[in-house]
């Protein structure tokens, strides 16, 4: 074990240090603020996807999504808003606005956190729930295609709004371009 140890400390000692020796200048802080945006996922777009709500009382529903919104860039991270609507059941109809806030984990992957208020029928302004959580959204095959995972907790209601644990939506996104 011990010639083994040698060995390798050795080989390391006299093998080149090539993967550190990139050659040329180290870039400025202008070319760094400058540089192109990693990620693919900015712009507008529009959704579709499967929408699984588990209540506290442990009802599970799931709904149809249909939405849009629109990611503004700045750097590595992106600032975006969007809205949806949630069709399926009666009682768990309705409609949420939401903000996100994420970045580019690299070109073709990004990692967000996000906050909806939903509102049951489409009544934003009468009753609602404030939901906090994160996604993933990834390319996939096709240009301007991403498929995205979202998960979020109700941590907040007002008015008639009933109070659920867990919200999920997995579904797909066509980016304008």
């Amino acid at each position: 074990m011990r010639k083994v140890a040698i060995f390798a400390a050795l080989v390391a000692l006299v093998s080149p240090a090539a993967a550190a020796d990139k050659g040329g200048p180290p870039a400025t802080l202008e070319q760094i603020i400058n540089a192109p945006a990693p990620s693919a996922l900015r712009g507008c777009y529009v959704e579709a996807g499967l929408a699984g709500t588990f209540l506290a009382a442990g009802d599970r529903t799931a709904n149809g999504a249909l939405g849009g919104g629109c990611n503004i860039k700045i750097d590595r991270a992106f600032i975006g808003a969007n809205i949806r609507g949630f069709f399926g059941e009666a009682e768990t109809r309705g409609g949420s606005l939401g903000a996100r806030l994420g970045f580019a984990l690299n070109p073709n992957v990004d990692l967000y956190g996000l906050v909806d208020w939903r509102a049951q029928d489409f009544k934003l302004g009468t009753a609602g729930q404030l939901y906090v959580g994160g996604g993933l959204e990834t390319t996939v095959f096709v240009e301007g295609l991403s498929a995205f995972a979202e998960g979020s907790f109700a941590v907040s209601k007002w008015g008639a709004a009933t109070k659920d644990d867990f919200a999920t939506i997995i579904g797909l996104r066509w980016r304008f371009r």
